[in-house]
């Protein structure tokens, strides 16, 4: 028995591939999902039935996209504050306000759903959406 725990231990420190798997899934633990994309990539670059690099190289893309909906709508909420602040909002204003606001709705309902992201980027995200579609019902309707 302690032979095989051995082997096994050794095989997973010295296989390449799954060396890089194992560094890919604490990068994606700790939120880094450009770094887990890139390894787990090299590491099913290596070994293409290397499944743990397949599944963190694909939930990591996944999670890259979620996080990047959440950038965009920070970056889209503050320029529309900005906007908000200025003494007069003219037409063209609100176009762009309007058109902000419908690009973080549709983005978010093409966000892929997976059980493996954290909770909390599911969350953050869902906080957004709900802000921009709120937003966009009290300034434009339905």
């Amino acid at each position: 028995m302690g032979i095989i725990i051995i082997f096994t231990i050794g095989y997973f420190s010295f296989n390449p591939s799954y060396r890089l798997s194992l560094e890919a899934k604490y990068y994606f633990e700790t939120e880094k999902y450009e770094k887990a994309y890139k390894l787990a990539s090299e590491a099913y670059t290596l070994n293409p039935y290397n499944r743990m690099a397949f599944t963190i190289k694909v939930q990591s893309q996944i999670a890259k996209e979620w996080q990047n909906f959440i950038n965009d709508a920070d970056e889209f909420f503050d320029k529309i504050q900005k906007t908000a602040d200025k003494k007069v909002i003219t037409e063209k204003d609100k176009k762009r306000i309007k058109i902000m606001l419908k690009i973080l709705i549709d983005e978010y309902k093409t966000l892929k759903p997976s059980l493996l992201l954290p909770k909390e980027l599911k969350e953050k995200a869902k906080e957004k959406y709900l802000k921009a579609k709120e937003l966009y019902e009290k300034l434009f309707g339905k």
